[in-house]
């Protein structure tokens, strides 16, 4: 399971890509092609990440090298989350206009 986990943490940062895809919020920020080539990048990264979480052990050099990417995907998972959220309060706004008015 050691062996797996910045693949699994890479696998969480696809799945949240994926759900950015959904049609409203590509066409609000008009990032389709973007999130296509973000998506192909990280598959490939999976891929090569497999391979170094099984040679990790045996080299010190690519543990510490793991241990950064590690924090660069959990940086990315959260500026996913940002953007999500942000996407989610711009949704809000033009589904809610009057939402201001109420204060």
């Amino acid at each position: 399971m050691a062996e797996t986990f910045l693949f699994s943490i890479a696998e969480r940062v696809l799945a949240k890509i994926v759900h950015l895809s959904v049609d409203e919020v590509r066409l609000a920020f008009n990032v389709k092609t973007d999130l296509k080539k973000l998506e192909g990048t990280m598959i490939s990264i999976k891929a090569v990440l497999l391979d170094a979480e099984r040679q990790q052990h045996q080299n010190e050099k690519l543990r510490l090298c793991m241990w950064k990417l590690r924090n660069i995907f959990y940086d990315a998972e959260d500026v996913i989350d940002d953007f999500k959220c942000e996407a989610l309060r711009k949704q809000d706004a033009i589904n809610h206009p009057n939402i201001n008015n109420l204060k």
